[in-house]
């Protein structure tokens, strides 16, 4: 029988889109689909890189599928991670020293929150007073209540003040107030004063007519937010912790150049905030990735000033908790990322 042209075009056409469709089932079958893991975090703007890198898909350009749990305290986080609840999670530096000690099995590979180039980084931090409560100053303080999350970072920045200005424990009784209720607490003169972390603090000053910024900052310490992973994951799967910090650091050097969409992307997290207010409070949080020789002298002086308070039982070794090998290669291989920072050596740590 004799064909057409017509019919063998067809028939070529045909065969075409046949192995066209079977190259292409080919490629998707081999291309991996991103690995889901479950991230902890705080819900305050210190924990913004790990939402924005889930609300602006910075964790799924690198294969993940990452859910994102908000919890009240990095005390939680801990307990969340050590449970399995969570694969990855965040520590202030004080908290995760605290923890090496109680035997928690966990290692810091990246910085969520920080400045690598800085000796002194503590603007996140605040004190601000309720209206009428006649406090102007530190010193104001005594005979005080002050509302705080009790055995977190805001406690010591409130000792910290406190001894600057020659008060004694016995002079402010401390009360446990969930940070998210700050503002609320203040208005309803259930407290005198609140210590906390952004962005409750800055939602007081904007909210509470009359709130009085006592001390904001001043270079009591630098504070180091690490995020943390349990020492069998950092060591098993090499290739989850790179992504992750690959997610993470793209994340923080997107949020140094955008401010007002970063501050768009955790409003999503933080639906009770305005962005403007979100936008303030992120101007007074650094996203410095980075592990450094600064973090190195934060490290000393939080064991110090931990041990002052009683908090630790002595020196706690950097080396072998905080492992920074996967993170100095995604430096290298990404330095856009870090290129708008300031100039600051990298730590060499490894896992014990």
């Amino acid at each position: 029988m004799r064909r057409t042209h017509a019919t063998v075009w067809r028939l070529v056409l045909v065969a075409m889109l046949v192995v066209t469709c079977a190259a292409g089932s080919s490629v998707w079958a081999q291309a991996p689909a991103p690995e889901r893991v479950t991230l902890g975090a705080v819900d305050n703007l210190l924990s913004a890189l790990s939402m924005i890198g889930v609300s602006r898909g910075f964790f799924a350009k690198h294969g993940l599928n990452a859910d994102l749990k908000l919890f009240r305290s990095g005390q939680e986080v801990a307990k969340a991670l050590a449970a399995g609840d969570i694969g990855i999670g965040t520590s202030a530096m004080n908290n995760f020293q605290t923890e090496i000690q109680a035997g928690l099995e966990h290692v810091a590979y990246i910085v969520i929150m920080g400045d690598g180039a800085s000796r002194d980084n503590d603007r996140p931090l605040a004190i601000t007073a309720a209206p009428g409560s006649g406090i102007q100053k530190p010193a104001d303080l005594k005979g005080k209540t002050v509302g705080l999350s009790l055995g977190g970072t805001a406690e010591l920045y409130l000792r910290a003040v406190m001894e600057k200005a020659q008060l004694s424990e016995e002079d402010v009784k401390m009360v446990q107030v969930v940070p998210a209720n700050s503002a609320q607490a203040l208005r309803a003169k259930q407290v005198d004063a609140i210590s906390a972390w952004e962005p409750w603090n800055t939602q007081a000053l904007q909210e509470v007519p009359g709130t009085v910024e006592v001390a904001r900052g001043g270079g009591y310490f630098n504070y180091v937010i690490f995020g943390l992973a349990k020492k069998s994951t950092y060591r098993d799967r090499p290739d989850l912790i790179k992504r992750v910090i690959e997610g993470m650091a793209e994340s923080a050097w997107w949020t140094r150049q955008n401010p007002h969409e970063a501050a768009l992307a955790v409003s999503t997290w933080l639906p009770t905030l305005g962005v403007p207010l979100l936008e303030a409070g992120l101007k007074n949080v650094p996203f410095d990735v980075r592990i450094t020789d600064y973090t190195r002298l934060a490290w000393d002086q939080s064991y110090r000033f931990l041990s002052r308070f009683k908090r630790l039982q002595g020196p706690v070794p950097m080396q072998g908790w905080v492992d920074t090998r996967q993170l100095n290669q995604v430096i290298r291989e990404n330095p856009s990322w870090v290129a708008d920072l300031k100039p600051s050596p990298l730590l060499e740590l490894k896992l014990r």
